[in-house]
Parts: structure tokens; C-alpha cells; sequence
């Protein structure tokens, strides 16, 4: 028997002249590294001085969407930044409490802003998720656990970001803060549509083949 020929793929579907996974693998491993705690930190005093309580706050919402900080990494980086001139410290006691506040200098503003012009380096997500989901012809059912969670938190995450994108446009906030709240929903609502489908599929394939293999199985029980 003949095997077909199959079909050029229409010019859309072709890959880019001159790609190979090699040269695009390669390109993922000499990506510039991501910006550090540092950068966001520097950008939320541009705004004003701040207590580290203060900035753990700012980084909660809505940024925390899209980077998360721990005590270990923002106070270890708000003293190298006082270190190397770019904030300044002081403190103020209220009875027996203290608190240190911080402030940007003008290196400090000068060092964020030549940050901020630079090319951001391209998405490149770890996702266990996918991970998993790759390696789960060998237990089909860990797929179908996998896609079903993502899914309905990729579902409530994109109402939350909905809601709170509703409420920056009530409160007239900028469009520059807007800006990564509404690519947020729209990507997270975009992927737990695909994860519903790839769930729907693979439950389906997973009946076929149990079905094919039940009715193997009454075949050679009969013969």
C-alpha cells in the first residue's frame, strides 16, 4: 500500500526563512536575564518614598499578577540599593515603633529609567503544567487532572483580572497601569479556553481507545 503524500502546508503555516529549533533554542539561552526585584522596587518609589510594608503591598496588586516578591529578596534589595547610592533611608519612630522609609535618588531615577527604555527580554514561561501534560501518555488520567485544574484557575484568575481592570477604568486610573491588567485577562481567558478544548479532546480520545481495546478484548474471548 502507497503511503500519500501529504500536503504542502498553506505559506502561512511554514516556518520564518532561515528557522531551525537549533538557531530558536539557542536564542532562548542567550536571552538578556529578566529584570530583578530591583527594577519594580525602584519603579514604585519613583511614586514616592515607601516602608518595605509598604512596597510588599504594591507588589500584591496588580503586579503580583505578573511578578511575585518574598520577604527574602525585597529587603536584601532594598539594602543594595542603598548601598550603591541608588535609595536613601530614614527612619521614623512612632512610640516604641520604628520605621525605616525609602526614597529614590536622582541615580536611582536616572539607573530605573535607563531600565525602563531597554528591550524587555521575550516571555519564557516554566510551566510544570505543560511539563506534566507532555509526559502524561504515560498515565492519560494525570492529562485530564491537569488540564481540568488549569483550566478552571485560568478561569478564575481572568474574572479576578476582569474585575480588577473594571474597577482602574471607574477609578480613572492610567492607561499605562490598564495596560497589563487587560493583556492579562485577555491571555489568561484565551488559554483556559484552549486547555477546555485540549480537555474535551483528550477525554474524548481516551473513550475511543477504551473502547477499541474492550472490543479487542471480547474478540479474543469469543475466539
Amino acid at each position: 500500500m502507497a503511503v500519500p503524500t501529504p500536503k504542502r502546508a498553506p505559506a502561512a503555516m511554514q516556518p520564518p526563512p532561515g528557522f531551525s529549533r537549533e538557531a530558536s533554542w539557542n536564542h532562548v539561552e542567550q536571552v538578556a536575564p529578566r529584570i530583578d526585584v530591583k527594577f519594580p522596587i525602584l519603579g514604585f518609589l519613583m511614586d514616592g518614598e515607601a516602608t518595605g510594608y509598604d512596597l510588599k503591598r504594591r507588589f500584591r496588586d496588580p503586579v503580583g499578577f505578573f511578578y511575585r516578591v518574598s520577604d527574602g529578596s525585597l529587603y536584601p534589595a532594598l539594602k543594595k540599593l542603598a548601598r550603591d547610592g541608588l535609595v536613601t533611608q530614614r527612619a521614623e519612630r512612632r512610640g516604641k515603633r520604628s520605621r525605616t522609609f525609602y526614597a529614590i535618588t536622582p541615580a536611582g531615577r536616572e539607573r530605573f529609567l535607563r531600565i525602563l527604555r531597554e528591550p524587555a527580554q521575550p516571555v519564557f514561561v516554566f510551566d510544570e503544567t505543560q511539563v506534566k501534560i507532555f509526559f502524561s501518555h504515560h498515565d492519560p488520567q494525570a492529562a485530564l487532572f491537569h488540564l481540568s485544574r488549569t483550566c478552571q484557575q485560568d478561569v478564575e484568575r481572568a474574572a479576578m483580572l476582569r474585575w480588577i481592570a473594571r474597577e482602574m477604568e471607574r477609578n480613572n486610573e492610567s492607561v499605562f497601569r490598564k495596560a497589563p491588567i487587560e493583556i492579562g485577562y485577555a491571555v489568561t481567558q484565551a488559554k483556559a479556553r484552549i486547555f477546555s478544548r485540549l480537555f474535551q479532546e483528550v477525554k474524548g480520545k481516551l473513550a475511543v481507545n477504551g473502547r477499541a481495546r474492550a472490543r479487542t478484548s471480547a474478540a479474543r474471548s469469543s475466539g
